[in-house]
């Protein structure tokens, strides 16, 4: 007789829980954009200094165009200052290695960009060029320098220092050129 009444008396429960009306509650479109109080933007003037936090080492200084692309929403960041009335915004991305400045004109546009990085992780055929004409040296230090209209980079220069024993060596080396000539030395 128990199990009757507690069997009657979940089925009942069940059927008032299948009949009870369900509502629909239609939520408001959300907007995710830039948050000029974000400590990681600082402002001076028409410039603008973005602290880059990358997922892993190496992620911004290996394409820091893209990254910037990825990670920026040029359109959002103008509306946030539209009444300010800038006529273009130079916005600096810094990382641990070193920056790249986009000058913006006041439509979003990207203008220029200049890059400069230090003791980052060449890419490999700048590596194998450098070890190829600088065998049983060892590279110390490393410095990359660029500089383009839009996003194509029309200049693009590595300076390696290297180090075999009491000697130094200077190498300057055009990402152009690496393919197949010979790598600049000043000793």
């Amino acid at each position: 007789m128990k199990t009757l009444f507690f069997s009657l008396l979940l089925v009942a429960v069940g059927l008032v829980g299948q009949a009870q009306e369900q509502k629909i509650t239609q939520l408001e479109e959300a907007k995710v954009g830039f948050a000029p109080l974000d400590a990681k933007i600082t402002q001076s003037g028409d410039s603008f200094s973005y602290k880059v936090e990358e997922e892993y080492e190496g992620e911004f200084t290996k394409d820091a165009i893209a990254f910037m692309k990825a990670n920026f929403d040029i359109q959002n960041f103008i509306s946030e200052f539209e009444e300010d009335k800038y006529s273009s915004y130079v916005v600096t991305f810094r990382s641990s290695k070193g920056h790249l400045s986009a000058d913006f004109n006041k439509e979003g546009e990207l203008v220029k960009t200049f890059q400069k990085f230090q003791d980052i992780a060449l890419p490999l055929d700048v590596r194998r060029e450098v070890y190829m004409a600088n065998k049983g040296w060892t590279m110390t230090s490393n410095k990359y320098i660029a500089s383009g209209n839009g996003d194509l980079l029309e200049k693009e220069i590595y300076k390696v220092k290297l180090e075999n024993g009491n000697q130094k060596r200077n190498v300057k080396l055009d990402s152009r050129s690496v393919s197949g000539t010979s790598v600049a030395v000043n000793q």
